[in-house]
C-alpha cells in the first residue's frame, strides 16, 4: 500500500475517531442537562438501595444536600408503614421489572411529602447494576383529589338528607291531608246551603291539588334517592295508555278542549314492565298539557318506537295548542323546581317537579324523553321506552 493511502486512512480514522468522541459527549452532555434541569427528582441507588446520584430537584424535594444524599439508604426517608410496599417495589425492580407506584416519604424538616415514583433498572452489559427512578410530587393533587372527595360525600350525606326530609315530610303533610279531604267530602253530602256548597267545594278542589304536590315531593324524594324501583308484570298497553288518558278527561271537558287518543294499528299491545310508572308519566304530560292549553286541543299519539337491541319500543307523544315556550325556557323544564317562567307558577300552580320525574323514571325504563317547539305553537312532548323491560 502506497504511503499517501496510508496517510489518507488515519486521516479518515481520525475523523472517525473524532466525530465519535463529539457524539459521545453530546450524548452525555444530553442526559447531564436532563438530569440536572428535570423538574422533577432524578436518583439512582445501587443494589443495595443506597442513593448513588441525587440531581438538584431531588435535593430541593427532600430537604438534603447532595453529600447528605449519597451514600443514604432510600429505606432511612420512609415512614414505618410505606417500608414493605416499597421495598416489595424494589425488589422487583432488582428482579428487572420496571415500577411505577406511589408513596410517602419524610422530608428533612419532618413533614411528610406524597411522591409518584418511576422506577427502572439499569442495566450494562446485560449486567444488572442498580436502579434509576424519577419522583413527582403529588402531594398538593392528592391534597386536592381529597378535599374533591371530602365535598362529594358532603355532598351526598347532604342531598340524602335532604331526600329523606323531603320523603318524611310529605308522609307527615299526606296523612291529615287525605283527613281533610275525605272531611270535605263528606261535608258536601250534607245539607248545605249553595255558599256552604261552594265553600266545601274549594275545600276540595284546593285539597286535592295541595295532595298533587305532595305526591310529586314524594316521588322527586324515592327518585333522587335512588328508590324509585320499578316492578316488572305484563300488561295491556292499549289499556293503560288509555286509563292514563281517561283521568285528564274530565279536566278537558271543564275547558272545552278536544281530548283524542290515537294507537298505532301496527302497535303490539303486549308489553311487559311498570304499567303504574309508564301511567304515571303519561298523565303527568297530558295533564300539563291540558292545565297550560286555554283552546284548541290536546293529542296522544302512542306507535312503534325507534328499533332497539334489546327489542321493541313504543314512542308516546303528547302535542297540545297551548301557551308554549321560548327555546330558552325549553332548556330548565326538565330541572328540578323549574318552571319555563315564575310567573307560570303564581297562575297556574305547580312544584317545578313534574317534568323532572317524568325524566327520571324515562331513564329509569331505559328510555328517553324530550321536547319539541311546533311552528305553529305549542308544545309536543315524546318519550320512547322498551315495550319489554329486560328482567
Amino acid at each position: 500500500m502506497a504511503a499517501g493511502d496510508t496517510e489518507h486512512r488515519s486521516d479518515e480514522d481520525a475523523q472517525r475517531l473524532v466525530a465519535v468522541e463529539r457524539a459521545m459527549r453530546e450524548t452525555s452532555e444530553r442526559y447531564r442537562s436532563l438530569f440536572e434541569y428535570h423538574p422533577n427528582a432524578v436518583f439512582s441507588l445501587d443494589l443495595e438501595g443506597r442513593f448513588t446520584s441525587a440531581n438538584p430537584s431531588s435535593q430541593l424535594l427532600s430537604g438534603y444536600s447532595e453529600a447528605e444524599l449519597l451514600g443514604m439508604l432510600f429505606t432511612d426517608l420512609l415512614p414505618p408503614e410505606e417500608l414493605e410496599p416499597t421495598l416489595a417495589a424494589f425488589l422487583r425492580l432488582l428482579d428487572r421489572e420496571p415500577q411505577r407506584f406511589e408513596v410517602q416519604f419524610l422530608h428533612k424538616a419532618g413533614h411528610l411529602v406524597d411522591l409518584s415514583v418511576t422506577g427502572l433498572p439499569i442495566i450494562v452489559e446485560d449486567e444488572l447494576v442498580g436502579a434509576y427512578g424519577i419522583a413527582e410530587d403529588v402531594t398538593a393533587r392528592n391534597r386536592m383529589r381529597a378535599e374533591l372527595d371530602d365535598a362529594r360525600r358532603a355532598a351526598e350525606e347532604a342531598s340524602n338528607a335532604k331526600s329523606l326530609f323531603l320523603a318524611n315530610m310529605s308522609h307527615e303533610i299526606r296523612t291529615p291531608l287525605t283527613s281533610v279531604l275525605a272531611a270535605a267530602e263528606m261535608l258536601s253530602d250534607t245539607d248545605l246551603d249553595d255558599r256552604q256548597q261552594r265553600l266545601a267545594a274549594v275545600m276540595d278542589r284546593q285539597g286535592a291539588q295541595l295532595l298533587r304536590l305532595v305526591d310529586e315531593i314524594l316521588d322527586f324524594s324515592r327518585v333522587e334517592a335512588g328508590k324509585a324501583d320499578l316492578v316488572r308484570v305484563p300488561f295491556a298497553l292499549r289499556e293503560v295508555l288509555a286509563q292514563a288518558v281517561g283521568t285528564q278527561a274530565a279536566a278537558a271537558d271543564d275547558k272545552g278542549l278536544a281530548l283524542r287518543l290515537e294507537v298505532d294499528e301496527g302497535l303490539d299491545d303486549a308489553a311487559t314492565g311498570d304499567p303504574a310508572r309508564l301511567a304515571q308519566v303519561l298523565t303527568n304530560l297530558v295533564g300539563n298539557a291540558v292545565k297550560f292549553t286555554e283552546t284548541g286541543s290536546v293529542r296522544v299519539q302512542a306507535e312503534p318506537g325507534p328499533p332497539s337491541p334489546d327489542g321493541p319500543t313504543v314512542r308516546v307523544t303528547v302535542t297540545d295548542t297551548g301557551i308554549g315556550v321560548t327555546p330558552e325556557q325549553k332548556d330548565r323544564l326538565f330541572t328540578s323546581f323549574s318552571q319555563a317562567d315564575p310567573s307560570i307558577t303564581r297562575r297556574y300552580g305547580g312544584t317545578g317537579l313534574g317534568l323532572a320525574i317524568c325524566k327520571e323514571l324515562v331513564t329509569l325504563m331505559g328510555g328517553e324523553i324530550g321536547l319539541e317547539l311546533p311552528a305553529e305553537g305549542g308544545c309536543r312532548f315524546s318519550f320512547h321506552v322498551p315495550q319489554h323491560l329486560p328482567a
